[in-house]
């Protein structure tokens, strides 16, 4: 109601304002449509907060019909061809226009289950490790190693072993994709192949040589659909809108014939 009282106050300054003209419309008229004065009070309310002026009105369908003037004039000119940014803009505009229903679609239980069911990998909850690690100095020998981790198995206290650092001794339920950031990629698979409860290494990461016992496992796990259903919908509508934008595209490139380099002459 607020957007649609502005909008006519806006609409009806310039009503007031604009000087009479019975003839039907010409190139050289500039015409403040009620969809464009609505736009005009949305984005005054959303800056403001409260309904224009009068004043603040006439300002505003002012600066507008300035606006429409000057970009009639640029395109008069041809500064809009060739020019990236506007290039990019309208294709911008375009693919919104092709995309734009996919925010509407409202899918039903089965489908949305299929597509969760699908992409199973994207909302399960990782697998977590929980381990102790001493790090070693680089430089250490197969033999310094081995002795270390025959002490440890022994009942040697691992934080009175290796190389200062601030990594912490005991690391609890990590999950797998952490594990892999903090010490290197590919380095939880290693830790996985380990016996649990064993010390052994030496297991190398970013920092250098470990010696590592995986104390425990937690198996990653699929939750139920509802506790993530805001998140699968908006990246099923994330991808119908995709899909849309592609068979737009198709549609769009099968009206014209190209001649491009590297392509056969008049290739579709």
């Amino acid at each position: 109601m607020h957007f649609f009282v502005l909008g006519g106050l806006i609409f009806g300054v310039y009503g007031l304002t604009a000087a009479p003209d019975a003839a039907p419309p010409r190139d050289d008229v500039i015409t403040l449509t009620e969809a464009e004065a609505d736009r005009l009070a949305d984005d005054f309310y959303a800056g403001w907060g409260r309904a224009p002026t009068t004043e603040e009105a006439q300002a505003l369908v002012r600066d507008w019909a300035i606006e429409e003037a000057m970009v009639r004039e640029g395109r008069a000119l041809g500064l809009d061809q060739g020019d990236a940014m506007i290039r990019n803009r309208l294709r911008a505009k375009v693919e919104f226009l092709a995309e734009a229903p996919a925010a509407a679609l409202e899918p039903d239980a089965a489908t949305l289950a299929a597509y969760y069911e699908a992409n199973a990998a994207d909302y399960a909850e990782p697998a977590r490790m929980s381990l102790t690690q001493v790090l070693l100095p680089a430089a250490v020998s197969d033999a310094e190693a081995s002795a270390l981790v025959a002490d440890l198995r022994s009942g040697a206290d691992p934080d009175g072993m290796g190389r200062t650092t601030q990594l912490p001794h005991r690391i609890e339920a990590m999950a797998l994709p952490a594990l892999d950031r903090v010490f290197g990629a590919g380095f939880a698979d290693e830790v996985a192949e380990l016996a649990p409860g064993t010390w052994a290494g030496p297991l190398t990461s970013v920092y250098g040589p470990h010696l590592l016992r995986l104390d425990d496992v937690t198996q990653g796990s699929l939750p139920p659909l509802d506790s993530q259903r805001e998140k699968v919908l908006a990246d099923w509508r994330y991808d119908e809108a995709r899909r849309m934008r592609d068979r737009y595209t198709e549609e769009l490139m099968s009206r014209y014939r190209l001649s491009l380099p590297g392509m056969a002459e008049g290739a579709e």
